[in-house]
This record gives structure tokens, C-alpha cells and sequence, in this order.
């Protein structure tokens, strides 16, 4: 009787994971790092733009073997924004299987004031160098302010550009915080409510392993990941040899414009 107990248990958490994965979206075939899969916004970037993306991204993955992949999307289908970004990273296998060294910008840009979501979602490799704090500080300093000008380019090029350069030494996240300090309360009561939250979440886990904890900035309250993890396009190839099997674990910080 137990063991029937315990298949029956079985066969229904897969069946959960199985269905709560079907929103997200496949790899893209060929394999690419910038990926507007947007129907209402198929020109959020230009062909040029998107190109320009591209070839950095690339570059970048070939030169330090991490990651980085764009996603614009018009319905996360039920899911939180960082639940999906991790997701993403995970069924993707973004980054190398045993540096776990992805990044994903999640980007939903349809809906009104508010309902407009982005996140991003960083491999267990990279949060030493790329700590959720300094990827809320990256979303208000390079990302946000344009990306509610419309100007979307500019937002993932300078986010992407201080992403690539942390990941790969040229300063780290307490340099970038000193040259880019902010007035915003809003870091500030990030910071608190961070540590709150994990010291919560420490002390609460019981041995159940991951990360998770709740965030707070000018742009709403973030969720980060709660400790699961998930998983094993436009169209052209930019050449880009694919993906090998990072791991995320919810790190990175996201909101709303």
C-alpha cells in the first residue's frame, strides 16, 4: 500500500512540473541569444538593433564561455516574472553545465502602467560577481529609465553591456554601486527587506535546500526564486552554437514600468 501511496505521489508531482512548464516556450531552433518571441510587439527592436544584440552576445559567449539571452514575450502565461526567467534559464540550459554561468533578460512589454514586467535571472556561477542587489541597481540605472521612453535598444544594450563587464572582472558590483549611487529610497528598503527575507527563509527551510525572498524597489515588490529548479525563437542563425545546461536557483531581481 505504501508504495502504490508513493508512485501515486510521484506520478502527480511530475504531472504538476510537467503542466505548470507548458507555458513556457521552447528553444529557439537554431539556437539564438536574442529572442523576440512578441506578436504585438514584433518591431520592439529593429532588424539592425536585434543584429547588433546578436553579434555582442556572441562574441561575449565565445570569449568567456557565459551566457547571456534576451527574451521578449507577450503573456507569461501564469507564471511570475522571475518564475518564468528561471524556467527559461533552466529548460534552455543557458550557460555551461558545470560553471552554471547564464543570464537571462526577460522583457514582457504588453499592458498598461504596471503590467509591464521584466526580470533578470542569474545562474548560480554568476551571483558572486552579479548579487541581486546590483541587478536591481543594473534595472534602475540602465534599464528602466529607457525602457519607459521607449527607447529598448538602449535599455538591453547598457544593461547587457554592465552585465558583460562584471561577469568578466573589468569591476565588480561594489565599484558599479560607487559610481552609480542613487537617492531612491527604494534601494534602501530593497536592501532591508532582503535581508529580512533571508534571514526568514534561512532560518525556515529546514533543510529543504534553494533560495528565495521577497524585494522591494520604486518599481513594486519583486519575488525571487523559492529554491526549485525546472527543465533538463526568431528565426536566422547568428552562428551562435547553442546552449550547454547552466543551473539557476532564482537569483536576480526584477519588477515592472
Amino acid at each position: 500500500m505504501k508504495k502504490i501511496i508513493f508512485l501515486v505521489l510521484t506520478l502527480f508531482i511530475n504531472l504538476l512540473l510537467f503542466g505548470q512548464s507548458k507555458g513556457i516556450p521552447s528553444p529557439p531552433t537554431p539556437p539564438r541569444l536574442v529572442n523576440n518571441l512578441s506578436k504585438e510587439f514584433p518591431n520592439f527592436l529593429s532588424t539592425e538593433e536585434e543584429s547588433k544584440l546578436e553579434t555582442k552576445l556572441v562574441n561575449f559567449s565565445e570569449e568567456t564561455s557565459n551566457q547571456i539571452v534576451i527574451i521578449i514575450v507577450d503573456d507569461l502565461n501564469g507564471f511570475e516574472p522571475w518564475d518564468y526567467a528561471t524556467r527559461i534559464g533552466q529548460e534552455w540550459k543557458i550557460g555551461q553545465k558545470k560553471n552554471d554561468n547564464g543570464i537571462v533578460i526577460l522583457i514582457k512589454p504588453t499592458g498598461g502602467k504596471g503590467e509591464r514586467k521584466f526580470h533578470i535571472a542569474v545562474g548560480y556561477g554568476l551571483e558572486g560577481v552579479i548579487p541581486d542587489l546590483t541587478c536591481r541597481q543594473i534595472e534602475e540605472e540602465e534599464l528602466i529609465p529607457y525602457l519607459k521612453t521607449g527607447q529598448y535598444y538602449t535599455a538591453l544594450d547598457n544593461t547587457t553591456n554592465v552585465l558583460m563587464a562584471l561577469a568578466k572582472g573589468e569591476y565588480n558590483s561594489k565599484e558599479y554601486a560607487k559610481n552609480h549611487k542613487s537617492d531612491s529610497p527604494g534601494l534602501t528598503l530593497f536592501l532591508i527587506i532582503a535581508i529580512i527575507a533571508l534571514v526568514f527563509f534561512l532560518s525556515n527551510r529546514g533543510g529543504r535546500g534553494g533560495r528565495g525572498g521577497m524585494t522591494m524597489g520604486p518599481g513594486g515588490i519583486f519575488f525571487m526564486g523559492g529554491g526549485s529548479s525546472f527543465g533538463g525563437g526568431s528565426s536566422g542563425s547568428s552562428g551562435f552554437g547553442g546552449f550547454g545546461g547552466g543551473g539557476f536557483g532564482g537569483g536576480g531581481s526584477g519588477g515592472s514600468w
